[in-house]
This record gives C-alpha cells, structure tokens and sequence, in this order.
C-alpha cells in the first residue's frame, strides 16, 4: 500500500512544479518547455592603480616664463573604465595624487621671475590632480599605446618662481605612453614624452609659470578580474 501512496504523492507534487514553472515562463513572455535563460550578473569595472615617476628633461618656455624651474614628481594614479571606446580606444578617467614634488628654482628672484641668484634652491610640494581622462589603445593587447590629459593643482610651502606669485597654483599634464604586460595583472608603464605646466592663472600680483618636458616610468596593478594583456 505504501508504494502506490508515494508515487501517487510524487506525481501530484511534479505536477504542481510543472504548473508553477509554466505560469513563471507565462509572466516572462515565454512558453511552456522552454528553458529559462539567466541572465549574466553585472560585470566588474575594469581599473587600475599606478605608481610612476617623472624626472625632467628642461624647463621650456611654451606658456611660462620662469628660467632655471625644473621639477621631479612621484605620483599615485587610479585609472578606471568610465567612458565607453572612441577613435577605436578605450576611455579611462584618471585621477592622481603627487605626494612627492620637488621643484628646483633660482634661490632669489624678481618680480617676474627673473632670477637674481646663480645658486638654485629645492622647494617640496604636494598635488592632486581630479580631473584626468586616458585613451587606451590595443586594451587586450601585451603592448598598449596610450594618452593621457590631467589637472589639477599644486601646493607649495612658499611661494615659487617670484616673491609676488603664490603658494597654491593650478598643474596641467599631458603624457603619451605605453603600457606593457609583465605578469596577468602588472604592468610596466613607459611615458617618453610628458608636458608638465604650472602656474597661478594670475590670481597673485606675478604668474611667471613654467613648462616642463620630462619621461615617467612605474608599475600598474590591474584590480579585480581583468581581461587584458594575456
């Protein structure tokens, strides 16, 4: 007696599944004996973070007009995957902080900026720089190519270039670069060419500014999962 009970009971129960099933897949637009899809959860943003230093090759006066200003930076840089593709490149936001900057300008000089000293003097500062975008080509690629826009601002502990400028002044980047796979997640990054620009937009009595030419290099850790480089 106690076989027919349960298959009795097993079948009913089936049957409940069943209708259960077939009324969800009405609900979904679908039909009965078809097979749910399901659908992907969202997929991670592709980001990095970067360390890299640049190291100078000249002051050149293209928009600023203080001699003898030449600077070194260290820099931390997050990178993340905001935007979508254009111009076939991948388009990053960027944002960096630059801990470590040392500016080298004449240890005196006048008003505009001229300097009234042979001696030179190092100046520590700190930056930050919010507003940056990358295009990243080749994103799947060993050997990436890309260009990179940054700014932001600038503090030092005293007021550069001229004593009439100011402590805080605005800083503009630009790099171009490649990005080279060492490991699945790390990255070797190579800047050959970097414009560096500060200046204090005229908000003190004296702008000089000053435009440097520099190369950076550092090491990128991919964070997340990560379907680049292989």
């Amino acid at each position: 007696m106690a076989a027919p009970v349960v298959l009795c009971f097993a079948s009913v129960l089936t049957a409940q599944v069943q209708s259960a099933r077939d009324a969800v897949l009405a609900n979904n637009g679908g039909t009965a004996g078809t097979t749910v899809a399901v659908s992907p959860g969202k997929q991670p943003v592709e980001s990095e973070i970067a360390t890299a230093g640049m190291i100078s090759y000249g002051n050149y006066r293209i928009f600023g007009a203080a001699p003898r200003a030449n600077i070194w930076t260290m820099g931390v840089e997050y990178d993340r995957h905001s935007w979508g593709r254009f111009l076939k490149a991948q388009i990053d936001y960027v944002v960096e902080i630059l801990p470590v900057a040392i500016l080298s300008e004449p240890a005196k000089e006048n008003f505009w900026g001229g300097p009234l000293s042979p001696n030179q003097q190092l100046v520590p500062g700190l930056g930050i720089s919010p507003f940056g975008f990358r295009f990243l080509w080749r994103s799947n690629m060993k050997v990436k190519p890309y260009m990179m826009g940054k700014a932001g601002g600038i503090f030092f502990p005293k007021k550069i270039l001229s004593p009439a400028s100011s402590y805080a002044n605005f800083n503009f980047q630009g790099d171009f670069g490649l990005e080279i796979s060492m490991t699945e997640r790390t990255e070797l990054r190579v800047d050959p060419v970097v414009y560096f620009h500060v200046s204090n937009g005229y908000f003190a009595a004296s702008n000089p500014g000053f435009d440097q030419l520099g190369a950076k290099i550092g090491i990128s850790y991919h964070l997340g999962r990560w379907r680049g480089g292989r």
